[in-house]
């Protein structure tokens, strides 16, 4: 017998790689300088009661809010996943019409199960490099005219650091007496520096869930759910956080949020520093023509409205994937990246980073990109409707009977699982879609170039039983 993730976790841990990757503490022991193990407790009568705080968690919960901007603010200890569920609970009642970004996470399809909620899928644009882009406006006012929507949700920054033009998007639901939703679970940063994008709150969003975890110096699952602006029901939300939170709540986790809020808030010499290194990293990054990192230039593209430049979303204009790029980092220099796909990688970066460890990720793509030779690479298209109404809706899917089929048998099937390819994360076949041809297709690309492809089980597609 063996002690398997414990094993390979000390084994990874003795490599030393260099994350380049969430969580956002990045083992940096000055963002975080606690023993965990002291801090491992549960409720007594002095360490309050997440589901009901009266004291140190209340305050801290409080003190968030007047950070964020926010009416209120309510710590989930797992993770954005747990406040994407709790906000489509809060905001919706069953049979209501919700509009969805279709590149929306995993979880907000978990929420739409849970509150038997109606969706109509809006595609985001999608950039020349195969990238999701924002949110059209000309799509938003389409769906609006056609449908009678309670909520909207889109996500706002994206994995490679996009964030939708949110001011106006607010605007739009609002004149329709909805709410507006916005997983910003990749923005948690964007509080502490006018050179991040504004973050969604400031803009008009309803609701907004940030991971703190990501890109902030904390532990995994440490996220935040804040509601501003007195439309959605303080009660109710207050609730729904509490049932996707667990009773046993984990003490360091909440205490890592709490720290980081308290040390980022008092010390702005930290993003001072971090910033500079962004700065020279980018700049040194930009003469790079194989291996292109993705710049402003891209602003007021594709219906992107900003570039986040904590992230480092590099373009792999060559003959090797993002997936062998990513490798060759790991395995020859020791390096590890947050997304690694079939066109491009993404590196995360944070204020608790090492600037030697940035410095030196820039240096290696610098050096293999005077070694790669450009070649036009043509990309496999993700592409599909500006706005659709699933065949079912997620919860009778959830509930239906379901049947395996081979993949070439798929087409005219309703999907019973969103059929999403890893990376980036995002379906292309949302649960509840008819399969298509054209989907079937685009998954043989993809599954010959190596892509994971989450809700697919070899060359089987688990869809509704006829």
């Amino acid at each position: 017998m063996a002690a398997y993730i414990f094993d390979r976790l000390r084994e990874l841990g003795e490599k030393n790689t260099y994350p380049l990757h969430m969580p956002g503490h990045k083992r940096n022991l000055r963002f975080m300088p606690y023993d965990f193990r002291v801090y491992d407790i549960t409720e007594t009568g002095k360490t309050d009661n997440l589901h009901e705080p009266t004291d140190i968690i209340a305050d801290a919960q409080k003190a968030m809010a007047e950070l964020l901007g926010a009416d209120e603010s309510y710590f989930t200890v797992n993770g954005g996943s747990g406040g994407m569920v709790a906000s489509v609970l809060a905001c919706c009642d069953p049979g209501d019409n919700v509009l969805v970004a279709s590149n929306c996470h995993k979880s907000v399809y978990s929420g739409l199960v849970m509150a038997g909620v109606n969706p109509i899928y809006i595609s985001p644009q999608i950039t020349e490099e195969g990238l999701c882009g924002g949110i059209s406006i000309r799509d938003i006012f389409r769906a609006f005219d056609d449908y009678d929507i309670k909520a909207m949700i889109i996500t706002s920054p994206t994995y490679e650091g996009f964030t939708c033009d949110v001011k106006t998007i607010a605007d739009i639901v609002h004149k329709h007496n909805s709410i507006l939703i916005v997983d910003e679970c990749h923005g948690a940063h964007f509080i502490f520096s006018d050179k991040f994008p504004k973050c969604a709150l400031s803009q008009g969003a309803d609701v907004v869930v940030n991971s703190w975890h990501k890109t902030l110096p904390c532990l995994n699952q440490a996220a935040v759910i804040s509601s501003k602006g007195g439309r959605v029901d303080s009660y109710r939300l207050r609730e729904a956080v509490s049932m996707v939170n667990t009773t046993s709540p984990s003490y360091p986790i909440m205490a890592s949020l709490d720290y980081a809020r308290d040390l980022l808030s008092k010390d702005k010499n930290l993003f001072v520093e971090y910033l500079e290194t962004l700065t020279d990293a980018r700049h040194e990054l930009a003469h790079c023509k194989t291996l292109k990192l993705v710049n402003d230039s891209i602003k007021g593209q594709h219906d992107i409205a900003d570039v986040d430049i904590s992230k480092f979303t590099i373009m792999v204009r060559t003959d090797i994937t993002g997936i062998k790029l990513g490798k060759i980092l790991l395995d020859k220099y020791n390096i590890q990246v947050e997304l690694a796909g079939l066109h491009h990688i993404v590196a995360l970066t944070t204020v608790a980073d090492d600037p030697k460890g940035i410095k030196k990720f820039v240096k290696t793509i610098t050096e293999l990109d005077k070694k790669l030779e450009r070649k036009y690479i043509e990309k496999i298209p993700m592409t599909s409707g500006a706005v659709a109404v699933p065949a079912m809706s997620p919860r009778d899917v959830y509930f239906s009977s379901k049947e395996t089929v081979g993949i070439e048998n798929a087409a005219g099937r309703i999907a019973a699982a969103s059929i999403v390819p890893y990376p980036p994360g995002i379906p292309l076949v949302p649960m509840g879609q008819i399969i298509t041809q054209e989907h079937i297709d685009t998954l043989g690309r993809l599954k010959a170039a190596g892509v994971s492809v989450m809700g697919m089980d070899s060359n089987n597609i688990i869809t509704v039983r006829k």
